[in-house]
C-alpha cells in the first residue's frame, strides 16, 4: 500500500486519478477543500512565501501521523508547490517518492515559471542527496505527444488520466513477477527519473520528460498471455525493442503476462545528473 499525496491542484487531480486502484491509501492538500477524511484543507496565503512560512501546525502533525512509502505529487508552478518541502519534512520517517508534473510554461506567469524552476531544482538536490528514495519528473507538454490533439476541456483530464495509469502500471510490474528478467538492481545514486511508454512495432520510446544524460533505462513488457505461450519469435523481438544503441546506458527488461488483448510497454530512465544545468558552458 501507497500513501499517495497529492498537494494543490494538479496533485490532487492524479491523486484521485489513482484512487480507483486499490493498492493506493489518497490524501490531498489544497487552498478550498472540504474537511474530511485524508482531506488536508490549505488556507489560501497572499504570498508564495507564506504557504510554507506560515504552514498548519495541525497538518504538519496530522502527517507527521502517517507511517508507509509516500508518493507526493506536486506541479512546480502553483504557489502551495512551496510547501512541498514542510510536507516532507512531516513525512521525514518514511520512505518517500516525488511526482513531479512540470506545466507546459507557456500556460505560466513570469512569477509561476519561477516558482516551477526552483522547486524542480530543489527536489532535484533531495534526491541527490537520498532523502527521496526516487523523482519522477514528467512534462505535460511531453505527454501531449502521447494523446495527440486534445480539446481544450479535457486537457487536463487526458494528461492526468495517462499520468496515473502509466505510474499505476509500472508500479504493478515492479511489484509482480515476471515471466522473464534481466532487471537488476538500480544505481544508489541514479534517483532523478521520468517514465515513459512504447510499442513492440515502433522502436521509438515516447518519454514522458526529455531526459538528458541516462544512466538506466528498464523496459516492463506486458504481453498477452496467449502471445506468451505460442510466439516463439516473442523473445528476439523484446530483445531487439529494448536494445540501446548508446553502450553508456545500463538497460534492462522484464516481461509480465496480461489478460489484455493488446501488449504495452512501460518504461523507466534514470539519472544522477541534475537537469537543467548547461554542462557544456
Amino acid at each position: 500500500m501507497i500513501n499517495v499525496i497529492g498537494i494543490g491542484h494538479a496533485g490532487c487531480k492524479i491523486a484521485d486519478s489513482l484512487s480507483q486502484y486499490p493498492q493506493y491509501t489518497i490524501y490531498k492538500m489544497d487552498v478550498g477543500l472540504k474537511k474530511g477524511k485524508g482531506i488536508f484543507p490549505i488556507t489560501q496565503r497572499s504570498s508564495t512565501e507564506e504557504y510554507e512560512e506560515k504552514f498548519s501546525p495541525k497538518v504538519f502533525s496530522d502527517l507527521k501521523k502517517i507511517r508507509g512509502d509516500v508518493l507526493l505529487i506536486v506541479a512546480g508552478g502553483g504557489s502551495i508547490s512551496s510547501c512541498t518541502l514542510r510536507v516532507m519534512e512531516a513525512l521525514q520517517h518514511n520512505k518517500m517518492e516525488v511526482l513531479l508534473i512540470r506545466p507546459d510554461v507557456s500556460f505560466l506567469t513570469k512569477h509561476a515559471t519561477t516558482l516551477d524552476n526552483a522547486v524542480f531544482n530543489v527536489l532535484q538536490e533531495y534526491a541527490r542527496s537520498g532523502i527521496l528514495r526516487r523523482l519522477f519528473i514528467v512534462s505535460n507538454s511531453e505527454i501531449e505527444k502521447v494523446v495527440g490533439q486534445i480539446p481544450v476541456s479535457s486537457y487536463y483530464e487526458k494528461v492526468n488520466e495517462i499520468i496515473s495509469s502509466t505510474f499505476h502500471m509500472f508500479n504493478v510490474c515492479k511489484n509482480s513477477s515476471p515471466s522473464l528478467s534481466s532487471l537488476s538492481e538500480g544505481s544508489e545514486t541514479a534517483r532523478i527519473s521520468t517514465l515513459g511508454i512504447g510499442a513492440l512495432d515502433n522502436i521509438t520510446d515516447q518519454m514522458f520528460f526529455p531526459l538528458n544524460y541516462i544512466s538506466e533505462k528498464e523496459y516492463y513488457f506486458a504481453i498477452n498471455q496467449k502471445q506468451l505461450d505460442e510466439d516463439p519469435e516473442l523473445l528476439s523481438n523484446l530483445k531487439r525493442r529494448a536494445r540501446e544503441e548508446d553502450l553508456t546506458i545500463k538497460v534492462g527488461f522484464g516481461v509480465y503476462p496480461t489478460s489484455y488483448e493488446q501488449n504495452y510497454i512501460y518504461i523507466l530512465a534514470n539519472t544522477k545528473i541534475i537537469q537543467g544545468v548547461n554542462y557544456d558552458e
